[in-house]
């Protein structure tokens, strides 16, 4: 009867033990998923999670405000279907999500989203495939690229403006060469005559 009882009493001991262990796990993936969920929410970027087939499973407050939609507006929905992207983007689309499916990260790629008030705004759009609870999905970042593309097209007008100042004074700089050169051949032509 002693012997059963040391026995139960390990037994015990080694539940309470695993139990204990169980709840730490319990705890840490409690934790993880807190991080998770909180890098995913406030992430400086759109973040959005979708399926192979491109079908939204999850997006972030930036992703939101991107497009203009609701999470819940566009959960169980496709890029095409909520026709984010015009009709001559969905062979990239498809081209990518065809990669994500063979493993592969993409790479940031611009796409002109249109957003749910109808305005269009560019995009960099990259994506690489996860694993969520054993099932491969593609995590997608979206990127505003609005400012940039303003800065660049700044960038573009200054310099041709640039080019249009730089051919005048070229230009300018050839017609006093010319007038210098017609000048000193009046200037012989002068003294050719006055000798």
């Amino acid at each position: 009867m002693a012997a059963e009882t040391e026995e139960l009493k390990k037994i015990i001991k080694n539940l309470e033990e695993q139990l204990e262990r169980d709840k730490l796990l319990e705890d840490e993936l409690k934790e993880s998923e807190e991080k998770f969920k909180t890098l995913f929410e406030y992430a400086p970027d759109g973040y959005f999670i979708s399926d192979l087939r491109g079908i939204f499973i999850d997006g972030n407050s930036i992703a939101e405000k991107i497009i203009g939609y609701k999470k819940e507006e566009i959960i169980g929905k496709s890029m095409l279907k909520l026709n984010l992207l015009s009709v001559d983007q969905a062979p990239k689309v498809v081209k990518r999500l065809t990669e994500h499916a063979l493993g592969k990260q993409t790479e940031p790629e611009e796409f002109i989203l249109n957003r749910k008030d109808g305005s269009k705004i560019p995009t960099e759009i990259s994506g690489t495939l996860v694993k969520i609870k054993g099932k491969s999905v593609v995590l997608g970042i979206v990127r505003d690229i609005t400012e940039r593309k303003k800065i660049e097209e700044e960038l573009k007008r200054k310099n041709e403006e640039l080019e249009k100042f730089n051919k005048m004074a070229v230009g300018r700089e050839l017609k006093v060469i010319e007038l210098k050169n017609k000048i000193e051949e009046l200037e012989k032509k002068l003294k050719n005559k006055q000798t």
